[in-house]
């Protein structure tokens, strides 16, 4: 650890002394001010101070443009507290493909609160599985005013999800005049990656002397697809070296390669018939993979806001808001290959919780294009599958509402819908019905003469009608639905008076109503589409909140706050969430703060509502079963050994023997249902910081963060369940009668002691099972200054994780917390953002240097999977490559003002062209794809055009 600390002690103490040049100035002239007073999120109680009890982080729109951010979820990487969370780039394996959400200290992303001008927004339409979360895409990066991080947890002001923190983002208010903005990215390194945005501003009215305003923005967005053949030159070389089969073809192909009778008598695979020449390479048929290997998915958004004001009078203001946005994705996918010799697929029918299973066979004797006289080897690559995902969502906020003042109080209340919809297609795979339709019963031992050949059926290699296409590979989905009403209102002022001033003082209520529905399409719920299981859920409720809070001047020096927030939920005890906070302020230069709250996220309707999740796990061990079958298969194989190899009844044992063993890595149906008697996640989080002001505009931010999160929602695994069968209630492990038993017939039963029947189907529900624990330091560092070649500016946003342990109830009786994850694969200890920044007359720029340190490839204790030892042993990496490089990236923007009206800017994400570092472990053992895009992206450039009309 010393050798992180050392590197990046370097970079904060390099910023500090650059900060120290640049306010030695403005020290020496005056004496240090106070800080700069602001309203920010942390506390209902109207303030003016810049710096309260609680840490938050402001990015002001200033700071956004020179970021380079194209969308908010590129802004919201760029945080230092920020870690990695759904990216709509990745979601074609997805739940919630299209989609990409937020996440704080590692804590994911139902426990990170998004915010929209201080009020919730509507959740995605389709849950990631059982986890509920905001689609961060819908927000457009140009309306926003600034963001708001408040990073201590707000479950006491904000309720249910604010465990790891708060991102508040706020669109801009009165604004008059009329701006327009053209933004264009391409990558340099292969002029791929484009994505392109329009987007236009307009407000209207003085609040002031028309006494209304009306501000309406548009934005649209569009990113292209890029597959990986067209960027694949650009790969990093080590990708290479380390897979022999990256970068090449495959034998699964179109029209495909046949088992065939040579001119010698013997058998090979040959080209089928019609390939081209140009696609025969040592003497088969090749495929370019790579041509359907997405890189980039397709992107087009539109998203709006219209929001106005209208003044009564001094006392009365009336607003409104109304925001929508429609998002498409579309992911397409390798085109399915087939093949005798790939593994079998097995999965379940959520209509009878039973077994199915799917395997690719040869073509049939007598196929036109098998001349062996029995079942041949076919490999074929089905290119007319028309493979992909589209996931089109429509979500919108409404809200009305009143603010004004009353005596010596300020209150507010608004009444408003929120929802959305998400229609989620793909297609790719085949369906059970069609294939047996259109190509043949693979379940037959011997195949019949007309697979794959019949007469209104598929034909190899040759064009197929859209109705036969239809059925091999039919659309499958989701249809998802959210909606959402509430009503709220608070007032806030003041109540007596304390010897060092008056005492602060806020409440107020919500009630909300929310829906959710989520609906598999075309034969999800039959179990119809091979290998796929099928999430559902109808469900709503009702329910409300009541908060308070208090700001106590105990000294001039010295305020103390307390808050609290009662939540009820339908089924759930009413949840207190309270909070205890200190600012003490001994100089108008230094602050010393701490604040002690409770956090919590109540069951979302996914998991507590009526709601399923049916899947297939393959590879389970039953431990009621497996040892009979290896004593079972061990006697079959010493009865084949006695055979000679002549006698037919010896492979037969052998094959028996093999299928026996099979008990000992059964697929089973997996069934998860929702638990209406589930708890809320808990935590506690505790900060303890200083914020100091040594001169004018420098200012410096260091936080220390502890959080405790207990009751995390999960469901055991299929073999916890199998370990304790015999303590469960009946109907959770489900078997099949020992009566006809296709493993174990009577006699075998009594000779190995065999008293259960197979396994068919595990049921199991969500329960309160994990803890998550996590610490850090966050360090941030504001400088300023003007000099005769213009304003200097530092600003250093950096984040130390000390610690990241999960509970596991695998460790000793009672469970533990596993390894310190801290530096350990996906985790890096060190993450920082250093901006330098200059400005002169037309002309501003910032160099921006991203960095984070190196991290180990291994996991927690329960995986010695990419240990150093194991990088050795079975992936073939020296020491030296067994970790996650460090890694660094500069990029700079630069932005010119011709005339007054017209802004001119360039961001070169990349600088210097820097590659990431080669993770083994994402790329795997024989990889294929790379597992970042930005290894090919390379040096990126935005080029943008604003002009104010008026």
């Amino acid at each position: 650890m010393s050798r992180y600390i050392d590197r990046q002690g370097k970079l904060a103490l390099t910023s500090i002394a650059i900060a120290s040049s640049l306010s030695c100035g403005a020290a020496s002239a005056a004496e240090p001010q106070q800080l700069e007073r602001v309203e920010i999120i942390g506390s209902h109680i109207k303030r003016v101070d810049a710096e309260g009890s609680s840490p938050v982080q402001v990015v002001r729109r200033e700071d956004i443009a020179k970021s380079g951010a194209g969308t908010v979820r590129e802004l919201i990487g760029q945080l230092a507290a920020s870690t990695g969370s759904l990216s709509d780039l990745g979601g074609s394996n997805s739940f919630a493909g299209g989609a990409s959400s937020a996440s704080l200290r590692n804590l994911g992303k139902q426990s990170t609160l998004i915010l929209l001008n201080f009020r919730r927004v509507a959740s995605y339409p389709l849950a990631d599985y059982n986890q509920v979360f905001t689609n961060i895409d819908t927000l457009p990066v140009e309306a926003v005013e600034r963001v708001e991080i408040l990073r201590s947890g707000g479950s006491a002001l904000y309720g249910s999800d604010a465990v790891a923190g708060v991102i508040n983002i706020i669109t801009r208010r009165d604004f008059q005049g009329v701006i327009g903005k053209v933004t264009s990215e391409t990558s340099l390194q292969n002029q791929r990656f484009d994505n392109k945005a329009v987007t236009l501003t307009a407000g209207y009215g003085d609040l002031a002397k028309d006494r209304f305003n009306v501000l309406a923005n548009i934005d649209v967005y569009t990113r292209e697809t890029v597959m990986w053949n067209e960027v694949l030159d650009d790969v990093n070389p080590a990708y290479g070296k380390y897979s022999s089969g990256f970068g090449t073809p495959s034998s699964y192909s179109y029209p495909g390669n046949v088992m065939a009778k040579l001119p010698n008598g013997k058998l090979g695979l040959v080209p089928a018939k019609g390939c081209a020449e140009s696609n025969i390479v040592n003497g088969l048929c090749q495929y370019n993979r790579y041509e359907r290997f997405e890189a980039q998915p397709a992107s087009d958004r539109v998203t709006g806001i219209i929001s106005g004001k209208y003044q009564f009078n001094a006392d009365l203001q009336g607003f409104a808001e109304a925001v929508f946005a429609r998002n498409k994705t579309a992911y397409k996918s390798a085109f399915p290959a087939y093949g005798s010799s790939q593994p079998a697929t097995v999965w379940g029918d959520p209509s009878t919780n039973g077994l199915l299973s799917y395997r690719d066979r040869g073509l049939p004797a007598g196929h036109p294009l098998n001349n062996t006289g029995a079942e041949a080897e076919f490999r074929y690559r089905f290119a007319d599958a028309d493979t992909g995902k589209k996931a089109t969502t429509d979500q919108y906020r409404v809200l009305a509402g009143l603010k004004g003042t009353t005596g010596n109080y300020d209150w507010e209340t608004a009444v408003g819908a929120m929802g959305g919809k998400t229609r989620s297609d793909q297609r790719g795979t085949f369906s059970v019905k069609g294939f047996k339709e259109v190509i043949g019963d693979y379940t037959k031992p011997v195949l019949d003469a007309d697979f794959f050949n019949k007469p209104n059926g598929y034909k190899i290699g040759q064009e197929n009608s859209a109705e036969v296409l239809g059925k091999l590979f039919p659309v499958f989905g989701y249809d998802a639905r959210v909606t959402q009403y509430f009503i709220d209102g608070r007032v806030s002022g003041e109540v007596g008076n304390l010897p060092a001033g008056p005492i602060g003082f806020a409440a107020g209520a919500e009630l909300r109503r929310e829906e959710m529905k989520i609906t598999p399409t075309g034969g999800l719920q039959g179990g119809d589409i091979v290998g796929y299981g099928s999430v559902s859920a109808n469900a709503s409720r009702s329910y409300s909140a009541f908060f308070g809070e208090a700001s106590f001047p105990v000294l001039k020096s010295l305020e103390l706050q307390a808050a609290g927030r009662v939540d009820k939920f339908p089924g759930i005890s009413a949840h207190f969430s309270p909070k205890l906070s200190a600012r003490f302020q001994p100089t108008r230069d230094l602050l010393l703060r701490a604040t002690i709250e409770s956090g919590f996220r109540a069951p979302n309707l996914t998991e507590s509502a009526p709601s399923t999740k049916f899947a297939f796990n393959n590879g389970v061990n039953d431990p009621k079963r497996c040892k009979a079958a290896t004593d079972y298969a061990r006697d079959l194989k010493a009865d084949a050994a006695k055979l000679p190899n002549s006698d037919p009844n010896k492979q037969l044992l052998i094959a028996r023997a093999d299928n026996v063993v099979g008990e000992c890595s059964r697929g089973v149906a997996s069934i998860v249902a929702h638990n209406p008697d589930l708890k809320p996640e808990t935590s506690v989080s505790r900060t303890f910081g200083m914020a100091f002001s040594p001169a004018k505009d420098v200012s410096m931010t260091i936080d220390y963060w502890h959080i405790v999160r207990k009751d995390e929602i999960g469901r055991k695994s299929t073999n916890d369940l199998l370990n304790v069968e015999d303590t469960l209630a009946p109907g959770i492990v489900n078997r099949d009668s020992l009566a006809n038993d296709p493993i174990f017939d009577a006699a075998a039963q009594t000779k190995y002691g065999v008293t259960a029947g197979r396994l068919a189907s595990v049921v199991a529900s969500f329960e309160n099972l994990f803890r998550t624990k996590t610490s850090g330091i966050d360090l941030g560092f504001k400088a300023q200054r003007s000099t005769d070649i213009g304003t200097l500016g530092l600003d250093l946003d950096l984040t130390y994780l000390i610690q990241l342990k999960n509970w596991s109830p695998l460790l000793g009786a009672n469970g533990g917390y596993g390894d310190n994850l801290a530096g350990r694969y996906s985790y890096p200890r060190w993450k920082s953002k250093l901006a330098l920044s200059h400005s002169a007359g037309k002309v501003a720029q910032q160099l921006s240097f991203h960095y984070q340190n190196s991290t180990a490839l291994n996991s927690d204790f329960n995986s010695t999977a990419w240990t150093e030892a194991d990088c050795a042993k079975t992936k073939g990496l020296q020491a030296d490559q067994c970790r996650f490089a460090a890694y660094s990236r500069v990029d700079y923007n630069i932005s010119y003002s011709p005339i007054k009206a017209l802004r001119l800017s360039a961001n070169v994400r990349n600088l210097l062209n820097t590659r990431p570092p080669v993770d083994y472990r994402g790329f795997g053992v024989g990889g294929i794809v790379p597992p970042d895009r930005e290894d090919v992206q390379g040096r990126l450039l935005r080029l943008s055009a604003e002009y104010t009309f008026y």
